[in-house]
């Protein structure tokens, strides 16, 4: 076992800050520029002081090409192959924006909001630079061995369990990476800056346990609550159409 996947079974999650170039972060803004106004994908917004804004756009590779070749790439499928220890097979993808007064997300793990598949990795890339103003992702290192832990009737981690724990901040240049399995405990604060803090989120399974995708987003669909942008209500903020 090499020092990368070592590290990343040991804590849950890996930076990566050279994971791709200048031309690809180019690229990807402005795919999220054509997202932004697409009807053809899913789209959640919040409220904030500021007004209404978008607050997370998903569900969009089947409808936008060139940003499946990209997340499918050999750069990211190569370091994701190396975390599985199989292939990666894509399974979700958001886009969450965080401008300035958006709403964090409580303590919480992926696994519980995954109800297709035992295995999933997430790369988060930084599309502004990312850090304690504006609401980086914190992690709680190395809890990501003790299974589901304690979650409450919103499926996050309850509060009592969540201040407990060390939460680690993980600021992250334009460009930058993380890699996180969806057992790790993680969350983010309130943008409180004048800057924000789009970060593109994808979330890929082993090859072994097939193609969930298309099972996951219908699931999604058909059982998203009220005021939920996820199967669990980690999202602090107010969510309105």
């Amino acid at each position: 076992m090499n020092n990368i996947k070592l590290k990343f079974d040991n804590d849950g999650f890996i930076v990566n800050e050279n994971l791709i170039n200048q031309s690809d972060l180019e690229a990807i803004e402005k795919w999220i520029s054509e997202l932004n106004d697409s009807k053809e994908v899913n789209h959640h917004y919040e409220k904030t002081v500021n007004g209404k804004v978008l607050s997370r756009t998903e569900n969009f590779v089947s409808s936008h090409t060139s940003f499946r070749e990209f997340l499918l790439s050999s750069s990211i499928k190569d370091y994701l192959t190396m975390l599985f220890d199989d292939e990666p097979i894509l399974f979700k993808e958001k886009i969450n924006y965080k401008y300035p007064g958006g709403a964090g997300y409580a303590p919480h793990q992926d696994a519980p909001a995954y109800p297709f598949g035992k295995k999933h990795i997430t790369m988060l890339l930084a599309i502004d630079d990312s850090d304690i103003n504006n609401g980086c992702l914190e992690f709680a290192r190395g809890r990501n061995n003790e299974g589901i832990i304690n979650i409450d009737e919103k499926g996050c981690i309850d509060s009592l369990t969540a201040e407990k724990f060390v939460w680690e901040k993980i600021p992250l240049k334009k460009g930058g990476a993380v890699f996180f399995d969806s057992f790790v405990p993680h969350r983010s604060s309130t943008n409180k800056s004048s800057r924000p803090r789009r970060a593109l989120y994808v979330t890929y399974n082993a090859k072994t346990e097939g193609d969930l995708r298309k099972d996951y987003y219908d699931f999604k669909k058909d059982s998203l609550k009220d005021g939920y942008v996820s199967l669990i209500g980690h999202f602090e903020g107010e969510a309105i159409k």
